[in-house]
């Protein structure tokens, strides 16, 4: 099953750090689509629950050197 959701990113200071929080979409299988917001300081990550879990994509956030300040659930 898939699911969409978008994370609160703490620590995003400039617009590269959304091209570096996009590439999850590479390094993470189960990702589907990653799309980060520079301006909304915020990450929309689609993914297959089956394969990966949200702490999972959040563990990467946080290996990536970013703080997750919430999950926003549609």
């Amino acid at each position: 099953m898939t699911r969409k959701v978008t994370l609160k990113i703490k620590g995003m200071e400039c617009p590269n750090c959304s091209m570096i929080l996009e590439r999850i979409e590479d390094k993470l299988d189960g990702v589907l689509m990653a799309e980060a917001s520079y301006h909304k300081a915020q990450l929309v990550v689609e993914y297959d629950e089956n394969v990966l879990s949200l702490e999972q994509i959040q563990a990467e956030v946080v290996r990536l050197g970013y703080r997750v300040g919430g999950a926003l659930m549609p």
